[in-house]
């Protein structure tokens, strides 16, 4: 687990076999490209380049037309599940790879485009006739030929639809003129003007300030809107049944042809990328120069596939005065790799920082288990992870498999708790004598009674997990800063930090010892605090009493406090002699340092509580449902219950657990500002690419 370490390898190679390197890059997979281009091309790389973008166009056109998503959605997931057969690609080179998936595209998708068309036709016609629907409409009562109306030459003579309400101050605008109201309904009518051929524009002048129309009917219609209106609507009824049927053909084609075209729109995808990223490589106008970095792993492989060219590899090392940063490639098994979706939502690690994913692998199910803590949950939990994973593919796969963790830590929780559902498993006929060898465990951290004394166990243990957790993160910030020789980082700050927080940890502890007596537990009502410290004096002894870590913290933590303000002054002055700012002066230091850090080491500890509170508040609820049940509620209250609680509950921890990682931990050393290493061919969902073995082996 962690990092790879990389190789910058470099090809020298003829320009005019850009192609066959690429192709060769490609069966490498494990290949990221450095990107250096130059003004030189190479034609025959360029029309592959457009082949291989036109191929997608097409492609990806009538994926969108059809409607298919890239990838599944939750529900349908669950419900449908996800494709996941997968075609197989022999492929030598990326020309004949692009010429047969051409091939295999015409074929493909020579049906789905025809039924396409024949769709898009249908839908103009429809959208054309229901137009006309909407124009003739108000004016379908009207048995009357237009044609024949507009034919006289001596007179004019229209028809339009208007407002029955406007129909008096028409006629008054227009009283010279013959006027004829027809009522169509309540709210519209028609009105026949005629006049002379000279009164035209006076008549269309008037009705236009009414926002009126003569009214029109395509020509390809009859002119008679009766008639032309009977005649849209049955073409209409026509043209959607048509379209109805067609529908059906296309969404059964799509059931049929799903795997296969979206095998067709990845593969031609990843062609497409391989060459726009490789496109135009550095070096002399006859020459080519490819750079980029490999896995140290895949030195004997890249030396094989490039033998027949001038081709380096060095170890990659980091030049802080470079713009070009080294890629981050994650190496982590199978569980780990599940939290890399965690990791990245911070960001990558820098090429060389320690990675997350590991620690984050093992605190993130402690996390979830002990807020929710109950074996039936759990269990429930696991399996709705599991089978989302079994059904989907992607991304939603890779939060399916971190659903069952959680699921999984959840139901070992439970057994610590001795919950089931709610329910005591030492009460439950069924589970008592399966979990009797677990007798101790079973019940260690027992939720049932919720009296005081449990209370307060319950957040010591988080408390603790909190300190050992914001440990691990200040110890890290230390190893960085060693790494990176910073002395005045190392001495004045992470030092200081880390002690300054053990103090106020062994305080905080200190003051539960004496029973939250802070003021006594200092002498200064008279009283000596003999007590036991918790966690302290169990791992050094009983000489740790509350009242010698009241004496000892405070100098300690005004003696760190003192470094620290030395060291934040020392920073001003390095950095005002580099021309940046000095920052907010010795002040600002001063009420950092002392308010800011020690109150930020209170809170970050005190926020670890939440781990407790969410367990007691999971508790709690159950208890609440379960009476109900017992006091007549009946299966609904239950079931409708617990339900509502894994809904509810199951995402409030999930964004208590994110939380910690998010605001308490990562700020405290990590720093997220990695670039991913981007193979030539990314994992696939629906394509696998077979090369020739004897060429790399």
């Amino acid at each position: 687990m962690g990092q790879a370490k990389l190789l910058k390898t470099t090809l020298i190679l003829p320009r005019v076999e850009t192609h066959d390197a690429v192709s060769k890059l490609a069966e490498l997979e494990w290949f990221h490209p450095l990107q250096n281009p130059s003004e030189h091309g190479n034609p025959y790389f360029d029309d592959l380049l457009l082949n291989a973008q036109k191929l997608f166009q097409e492609i990806d056109d009538v994926i969108r037309s059809l409607g298919i998503p890239l990838e599944t959605g939750v529900m349908a997931a669950l419900f449908k599940g996800a494709p996941q057969e997968k075609t197989d690609y022999k492929i030598d080179d990326i020309q004949n790879f692009i010429v047969e998936l051409e091939k295999k595209s015409k074929v493909l998708l020579e049906e789905p485009i025809s039924l396409l068309k024949i769709q898009q036709q249908i839908e103009k016609e429809l959208e054309e006739y229901r137009n006309a629907l909407d124009a003739i409409g108000s004016a379908s009562k009207l048995k009357m030929e237009l044609s024949e109306l507009r034919r006289l030459k001596t007179f004019f003579a229209e028809i339009f639809i208007v407002n029955s309400k406007d129909i008096k101050e028409i006629q008054n605008s227009l009283s010279d003129l013959i006027v004829h109201p027809f009522k169509l309904n309540d709210e519209k009518s028609s009105i026949t003007v005629i006049g002379s051929q000279e009164d035209s524009e006076k008549i269309m002048k008037v009705l236009r300030s009414f926002n009126v129309h003569p009214i029109q009917i395509p020509p390809d219609l009859p002119q008679n809107p009766g008639i032309a209106f009977d005649h849209c609507q049955r073409t209409c009824k026509e043209l959607e049944k048509k379209s109805s049927e067609i529908v059906k053909k296309i969404e059964k084609l799509k059931v049929s042809l799903l795997p296969k075209l979206l095998s067709l729109y990845e593969s031609s995808k990843v062609t497409k990328d391989i060459l726009e990223v490789t496109r135009k490589p550095g070096g002399t106008k006859n020459f080519a120069l490819i750079q980029g970095y490999i896995p140290d792993g895949m030195e004997k492989k890249f030396k094989n596939l490039t033998k027949s060219y001038v081709s380096i590899a060095e170890p990659a090392s980091l030049d802080k005065d470079s713009s070009n940063q080294l890629p981050t490639l994650l190496l982590n098994n199978k569980y780990a790799k599940t939290f890399e979706v965690i990791t990245e939502t911070q960001g990558l690690p820098n090429y060389g920082e320690v990675d997350p994913t590991p620690i984050i692998a093992f605190v993130w199910p402690v996390f979830y288990g002990i807020m929710f803590a109950d074996l039936g949950h759990g269990l429930l939990l696991f399996g709705l992870g599991m089978f989302l994973r079994y059904r989907a593919n992607g991304s939603l796969r890779t939060w399916a498999t971190l659903l069952a963790a959680s699921g999984a830590a959840a139901s070992i929780a439970g057994v610590g708790t001795g919950e089931f559902f709610g329910f005591h498993m030492d009460e439950i006929a069924i589970l008592a004598p399966i979990f009797a060898p677990l007798d101790g465990l079973v019940g260690a951290l027992n939720v049932s009674e919720l009296t005081f004394e449990q209370v307060i166990k319950i957040l010591k243990v988080s408390v603790a997990i909190g300190i050992i957790h914001l440990m691990m993160a200040l110890f890290l910030r230390l190893r960085a800063d060693i790494l990176e020789r910073d002395k005045l980082i190392v001495l004045t700050h992470d030092i200081p930090t880390i002690i300054q927080f053990l103090a106020i940890v062994a305080l905080i502890l200190a003051a539960i010892g004496s029973g939250y007596d802070i003021i006594g537990m200092f002498g200064i009502t008279g009283v000596t605090h003999n007590e036991p410290v918790p966690w302290l004096t169990y791992l050094f002894g009983n000489w740790v009493t509350v009242d010698l870590v009241a004496k000892a913290t405070p100098p300690i933590i005004i003696a760190t406090a003192g470094i620290m303000i030395y060291g934040g002054k020392k920073e001003q002055e390095l950095t005002a002699k580099h021309g940046h700012d000095e920052g907010g002066g010795l002040m600002g230091i001063v009420i950092e340092v002392i308010l800011v850090r020690i109150i930020e080491v209170l809170s970050n500890v005190i926020s670890y509580t939440r781990l407790g509170i969410m367990l007691l508040v999971h508790a709690a609820l159950l208890v609440t449902v379960n009476q109900s049940y017992e006091h007549g509620g009946g299966l609904a209250v239950l079931i409708g219950g617990n339900i509502g609680i894994m809904l509810i509950e199951g995402l409030i921890v999930y964004i208590q657990t994110i939380r910690l990682h998010l605001y308490e931990w990562f700020p405290k050393w990590y720093r997220g500002e990695g670039v991913e290493f981007k193979k030539l061919i990314p994992k696939m969902l629906y394509s696998n690419l077979v090369w020739p073995e004897k060429r790399s082996s």
